[in-house]
């Protein structure tokens, strides 16, 4: 794998919830690999909680071979809210706020064959606690896969393994020490805390 290429603003519903103008497409940023990270099912990440508010923004995430979508798998983009914020009222890049160890967070990657035909249309659901934060299908998004794979074509080389994270819907919300993660999509259940300390 060489990078990990995310959409923001690719569901609506997220721009209104965040009070910001939905872009005529969605927005792309890249995190690096040395981010990512795959918790063992009842397993724990730690988080840098000193650095600010940590939002969880749940998604759909592709696994791509010859630009063709190889597995699905469903990710936490997590953001330093506060940071971010900061970093766009000054105009300047906001990666920082993006890029911190453990923000991109994934469940193990699936085969398609794994999935019904229309997974397109397959609700994917991120709970905290036990209560539904994000539910949503990406046929709900602005763009679907091809779209998207097209989409980033046109702006970055892709390579083998690369993992594109494809937008999250509205519930984003922030995360506090100790919260119970759940995460289901399809053949997908997977939970995990995230903690202060291993």
């Amino acid at each position: 794998m060489d990078k990990i290429i995310c959409l923001g603003k690719n569901y609506l519903d997220h721009s209104q919830e965040m009070q910001e103008p939905a872009p005529s497409r969605p927005v792309l940023f890249i995190k690096p690999p040395s981010v990512l990270v795959e918790p063992r099912d009842n397993g724990q990440i730690i988080l840098p909680w000193d650095r600010g508010v940590i939002h969880y923004e749940c998604e759909i995430v592709f696994k791509l071979y010859k630009k063709n979508i190889i597995g699905l798998g469903l990710g936490l983009d997590l953001t330093l809210r506060d940071l971010q914020k900061e970093l766009k009222q000054k105009g300047h890049p906001w990666e920082i706020s993006k890029t911190f160890k453990n923000s991109a967070i994934i469940t193990p990657i699936k085969g398609l064959k794994d999935f019904p035909k229309d997974w397109q249309n397959t609700t994917f659901t991120l709970k905290v606690n036990g209560e539904v934060r994000q539910s949503a299908c990406l046929n709900e998004a602005v763009m679907q896969a091809d779209q998207i794979i097209h989409y980033v074509n046109e702006f970055f080389p892709i390579n083998d393994s690369d993992l594109v994270f494809t937008g999250t819907p509205k519930g984003v919300g922030p995360l506090k020490p100790n919260d119970l993660i759940e995460m289901s999509f399809g053949p997908i259940e997977h939970s995990f805390r995230v903690v202060e300390f291993g």
